[in-house]
């Protein structure tokens, strides 16, 4: 499964968590964060978190009205070792959606 996360909310989550400012530029800043975002979440904290194996990134531009105003999304694909961690990655999803909404 996969959730779009729009690049100021990673921020000001990093922001929230960490107490540092970052600059998302590329795919793999986009990661970065998203793990350091993974570590405080209450999921990563329990057995079945050990059924991430890992996590893809892409990025997303999408131009709403011109080629000069644009959004820009990652989309997070969790990976997991073995299809019985499925109810351990909705409620990861959940609780990130949660975080997300938030800010």
């Amino acid at each position: 499964m996969k959730i779009r996360v729009r690049d100021e909310k990673i921020t000001k989550a990093i922001k929230k968590l960490e107490g540092i400012d970052i600059v998302l530029k590329t795919v793999e800043d986009a990661k970065k964060a998203m793990l350091l975002i993974l570590r405080k979440t209450e999921i990563s904290r329990t057995k079945e978190y050990e059924g991430i194996k890992d996590i893809t990134i892409t990025r997303i531009v999408e131009h709403a009205t011109s080629a000069v105003e644009y959004q820009t999304y990652y989309e997070v694909e969790f990976i997991l070792t073995d299809e019985r961690f499925i109810d351990m990655e909705i409620a990861l999803i959940k609780e990130l959606q949660s975080m997300f909404e938030k800010l």
